[in-house]
């Protein structure tokens, strides 16, 4: 970190602050320095094809990793693919995903495919669980009684969710360089 940077107290690029103790108890030493981090919920907005509401996927489907909020991983997994390839299915989990109405839902039992290029979410996985799909006019609405619980939208002969990933959940740490080692309160 700069010389400058240091002055001001933020380090360019990342949610860690650190601020001089004189600018916290009015003292002029370096020796001791109050370290906040803190992680906000990181809303992705990709293009709508990320997720593509698929009727002939038998499970939930994303290749990337580091998005999962939960995850289990699987050893010496193989799944079929629709080409009649098999790849590797490295794990499942949960993801976060913010709706079109802007509530956050969790998808779970997700298959983590590093291979795949698209997000699949299963519409019979859904239906499994008493959820409705209805179509019509170029929405396609997954239903639970009469709340709409996700909607895709008809893009490229394809019904894509019309929702955003969110790839992180709050944290909050507090407390000085000696206690930076430990993990988020």
């Amino acid at each position: 970190m700069s010389a400058a940077q240091r002055k001001e107290g933020v380090e360019a690029g990342s949610n860690v602050a650190h601020v001089k103790s004189s600018q916290v108890n009015g003292s002029n030493s370096d020796s001791s320095i109050v370290l906040l981090t803190i992680t906000v919920p990181t809303v992705c907005y990709s293009d709508a094809s990320e997720w593509i509401l698929d009727t002939d996927a038998a499970y939930h489907i994303f290749p990337k990793r580091d998005w999962f909020a939960s995850f289990e991983k699987l050893d010496n997994s193989l799944v079929q693919m629709g080409d009649d390839s098999t790849s590797n299915m490295d794990g499942v989990g949960t993801v976060l995903i913010k709706m079109f109405d802007g509530m956050v839902r969790e998808l779970k039992d997700v298959r983590y495919i590093p291979q795949m290029k698209k997000s699949l979410i299963s519409i019979g996985a859904l239906e499994a669980q008493d959820l409705e799909c209805s179509g019509r006019g170029g929405v396609l609405k997954m239903l639970k009684g009469s709340m709409v619980i996700s909607k895709g939208v008809w893009c490229n002969n394809l019904y894509c969710l019309n929702g955003n990933m969110v790839t992180a959940q709050l944290t909050t740490f507090v407390g000085s360089d000696e206690d930076s080692t430990r993990p988020g309160i």
